[in-house]
Parts: structure tokens; C-alpha cells; sequence
């Protein structure tokens, strides 16, 4: 039906549209079923101008301008394809990215570390990832699309697969660090109540203590009043009732 440079054409798009479904699927899946606009808008972008090149190829058949017009839909189709492409990566990335920054706020580091051992290393490559997916920014050509390509086979599996994990058993994580935590606040209220009552008892012999010793204060000054300080006796004589001497 067409020439063999307008299916070598149709078939790049293809190749390239099967790709960008795949990985809008995948990020859709981790999104947990929400739609990744940006991808699919140049998804969008894609088709609208894939079906204004067959329009043009069917509607002026032999027609060269309509023919290099249709070329240039088509690519146009297949660079919109591959943006698909790369948003999708970029969906998944900045998605994942902020679950585990929450959760890791949430349950707390060691927490996280404790349960999911590889979650440093893993989480590390995240930074090595935005620096390609920046680097690629600067590159519109072909390396650009491989860049993005090492990303999906290479680097981003490892952070997918600790996301998937952790997501799994989020619950059980969040219910057990919970009760780690309750048990934590039971132990310190049960340490803060023997200290109280550490306090009060300590309280409580310091002032019987201070008591016990103005007691014995108190009774050595009497002791001593009355030793310097004797009574005088009177002596009176039967016949005059007089004191004597």
C-alpha cells in the first residue's frame, strides 16, 4: 500500500508507541491505576498526527508534497512517542521518590533500615538517576532516549522492586513499629513512676531523717539548759517557817 519509506516510518512509530504503552501501563500499576497525564497526552499528540499522515497519504496517493508531509507527521508521531516514553519514566520516578520520603518519615530511618537492609543503597541511586534524567535534558538526540533506556533496564528495576516490597508490607511494618512504639512509652512511664516514686520515698526519709535530727537537737538543748542551769531548793525551819541559812 505504501512505498517502503513510509513503512519503515510507520514501523519506527510503532516500535516506539508499543514502548511508551508498556511503560504507561507500568507507571499506571505503581501509581496505583492514576493515569500519567503527561504521557498520555503525547500519546495523544501521537496518534492525532499519525492519523493526519495516512489521511494525506490515502486521500493524494503519488502526491510528493502530501508524501514528505506525511514523513514529517510520522517522525513528528515517533519523537512524541518517545516523550511518552520518558514521562512515563519520570511518573514512576517522582511517584516512588515521594512514597518513600513519606514513609521514611513516617516509620522513621532506622525503622526502615531495620526491616528493608538494602533501602540506603537502594534509595542512593535515585540521586545518580535524576542526575542522567537531567544530563539527558541537555541532549535531544538519540543518546537522550538511551539515556532513559539504561534507566528502565538498569538502574530503575532495583528502586521498583524495594518500592513494591515495602508497599507489600507497609501494614505489617507500620502495625509492628507501633507497637515497638507503644511498648517503648509503656517502659518510660513504668521508669518515670519508679523515679516518682523514688522521689517520694527519698523525699519522704530526708524529712523524717531532718525531723529525727531536731528531735535530738531539741533534746541535747534541754539536756544542756538544765545542766548549767540547776533548780534552787529552799529550806524552811518547822518553828519559824523562815528559810534558814
Amino acid at each position: 500500500m505504501f512505498d517502503s519509506e513510509i513503512e519503515d516510518a510507520i514501523k519506527r512509530l510503532i516500535v516506539q508507541w508499543n514502548i511508551a504503552e508498556r511503560r504507561i501501563k507500568k507507571a499506571e500499576q505503581v501509581r496505583g491505576n492514576e493515569v500519567v497525564g503527561a504521557a498520555i497526552a503525547e500519546l495523544r499528540y501521537a496518534g492525532r498526527k499519525y492519523i493526519d499522515a495516512t489521511h494525506l497519504l490515502i486521500e493524494q496517493p503519488g502526491d510528493q508534497i502530501a508524501r514528505s508531509k506525511a514523513l514529517e507527521y510520522l517522525a513528528d508521531a515517533t519523537e512524541d512517542c518517545v516523550k511518552a516514553k520518558h514521562d512515563a519514566i519520570d511518573s514512576m520516578l517522582d511517584f516512588i521518590t515521594s512514597w518513600l520520603d513519606r514513609t521514611e518519615n513516617k516509620l522513621g530511618l532506622s525503622a526502615v533500615v531495620r526491616f528493608f537492609p538494602n533501602y540506603i543503597e537502594v534509595t542512593s541511586n535515585i540521586s545518580t538517576i535524576q542526575d542522567k534524567i537531567e544530563a539527558s535534558r541537555e541532549d535531544r538526540t538519540k543518546l537522550r532516549d538511551l539515556i532513559y533506556d539504561v534507566i528502565e533496564t538498569e538502574d530503575y528495576e532495583n528502586i521498583l522492586t524495594l518500592y513494591r516490597v515495602m508497599h507489600q508490607s507497609e501494614e505489617r511494618v507500620q502495625a509492628e513499629v507501633e507497637e515497638e512504639t507503644a511498648e517503648k512509652e509503656r517502659f518510660q512511664r513504668r521508669v518515670d513512676q519508679i523515679q516518682y516514686e523514688g522521689r517520694v520515698n527519698l523525699a519522704i526519709g530526708v524529712t523524717g531523717a531532718v525531723l529525727a535530727i531536731v528531735g535530738v537537737v531539741l533534746a541535747i538543748g534541754d539536756f544542756l539548759k538544765s545542766f548549767l542551769n540547776p533548780p534552787h531548793y529552799t529550806l524552811f525551819t518547822r518553828e519559824s517557817g523562815n528559810p534558814s541559812g
